[in-house]
């Protein structure tokens, strides 16, 4: 919340400022892909079976999972920072992500200036400053409509991304009949969206769904995504690692 990722103490680990990274003695370098670290964490685990199956086709599916959720179009900053109309940005201005926005721009101005070697705080202060200055500037003008219009098409693709999900799930698990990499990397990307779009239990698709509609009016969560969702909901690691959504 404070944009701290981008300290240059941090960003000489993870170039890119993103979270998480990952380092290690028995690394030759951090790894700063949440895909990547799974790996890394599943193949030193010291017992108990591999999140990644040994039949190839089964891991086939596990990776091609991990890849659809990674792709930006279904980056949960849609839900979470960005917005269709003047209302859904009042009610952003008036919650987290303006101080969130607001503390990151701080910081990367803050730190651009004093290590201007450093190209990633270039390239992130413009980015971030533009989503800065909408969200700061009370009169509606053309870059709003087009952060609107791109905020719109965003939700479709966003719906068109969970229809495709849908598709690819192997019951009773995201892969088959066991919790795979896979699921831990869907469950956080889900939940992220659930409750960015202010779902409170871990079972209340409605909020999303109904923000969804408001692009795809005929949008509905796919059966074996709910199925899914249900059945990884009752492991004893989930229970322990979401006794809320966030």
């Amino acid at each position: 919340m404070d944009g701290e990722n981008f300290a240059p103490e941090y960003v000489e680990i993870n170039p890119n400022g993103t979270i998480p990274s990952l380092t290690s003695a028995s690394l030759l370098e951090p790894l700063i892909e949440s895909a990547d670290i799974v790996k890394y964490l599943d193949s030193n685990h010291p017992k108990g079976s591999s999140l990644f199956p040994a039949d190839p086709k089964q891991r086939s599916k596990v990776e091609e999972l991990i890849a659809h959720v990674h792709q930006p179009r279904l980056s949960t900053n849609l839900i979470l920072l960005q917005a269709r109309d003047s209302q859904e940005l009042d009610i952003k201005k008036a919650g987290f992500p303006k101080v969130f926005i607001a503390n990151r721009q701080e910081k990367l101005a803050k730190y651009g200036a004093t290590h201007p070697e450093i190209p990633l705080y270039l390239s992130r202060t413009a980015e971030n400053g533009k989503l800065n200055h909408l969200y700061n500037t009370r009169e509606v003008g053309q870059a709003h409509e087009k952060f609107f219009a791109d905020s719109h098409q965003g939700y479709k693709d966003f719906a068109d991304g969970l229809n495709e999900l849908d598709s690819m799930i192997v019951l009773p698990y995201a892969a088959g009949d066991m919790v795979t990499a896979a699921d831990m990397h869907i469950v956080p990307w889900l939940a992220h969206a659930l409750w960015g779009a202010g779902g409170k239990s871990i079972d209340e698709f409605e909020p999303l769904k109904e923000l969804i509609r408001k692009s795809v009016p005929d949008f509905e969560f796919g059966e074996k995504t709910k199925t899914w969702w249900r059945n990884i909901s009752a492991t004893n690691s989930f229970k322990k690692n979401y006794p809320n959504l966030h």
